[in-house]
């Protein structure tokens, strides 16, 4: 009975250790899809009022009145990444993915006169888009250009350990917690 219930202890912690991977670009971990808080086309047509252009305070007054409707506190603007590359993740056909400039609470990205604001979620290095959430007007992922007008870095930067490694610790204190318990016995 007891290596039954080894067995099955570790059959379980396989399956949820496995669980913490991540999708992949190349062979490389990216982390799983980020979060969508907010899409505009045409900020000249903004009904928040923050003003006319393309630059960075007319964005971030966009990204805080998204950030405000969540109850969010408002946040600053990073350095922004002009003609961003990315490529498809997993071979998925609405899954696109590329690194940020550093990794931060939340991304920003343009395309056009399209912008959409994500909560950069499971690897803060990386961010994740799934484009069947944004309007069509995006064109992500494009067939003849993979680009993105530009992106930027929004938030505070944020170190956290990677899902895997999460998962192994974890994983070791059940593993010490099932021991302690069984040799009480």
């Amino acid at each position: 009975m007891c290596n039954l219930f080894r067995l099955v202890f570790l059959a379980l912690s396989l399956s949820w250790a496995g669980a913490a991977s991540a999708l992949l670009i190349n062979n490389v971990e990216v982390g799983g899809a980020d979060v969508l808080l907010g899409q505009i086309k045409d900020l000249n047509k903004n009904p928040t009022g923050c003003g006319n252009g393309n630059d960075e305070g007319v964005e971030l007054c966009w990204i805080n009145s998204v950030l405000a409707g969540l109850g969010e506190s408002s946040t600053t603007y990073g350095t922004r990444v002009e003609n961003q590359s990315y490529a498809l993740v997993d071979e998925s056909s609405t899954l696109i993915g590329f690194k940020l400039s550093s990794p931060t609470e939340y991304f920003f990205i343009k395309n056009a006169t399209w912008y959409g604001l994500f909560r950069n979620t499971p690897e803060f290095d990386w961010a994740v888009i799934d484009t069947s959430l944004l309007d069509s007007g995006f064109n992500l992922p494009g067939v003849s250009k993979y680009t993105i007008s530009h992106v930027a870095p929004i938030g505070k930067v944020v170190e956290v350990p990677e899902p895997g490694t999460l998962a192994l610790l974890g994983l070791g204190l059940v593993g010490l917690g099932v021991r302690r318990r069984y040799r009480k016995i």
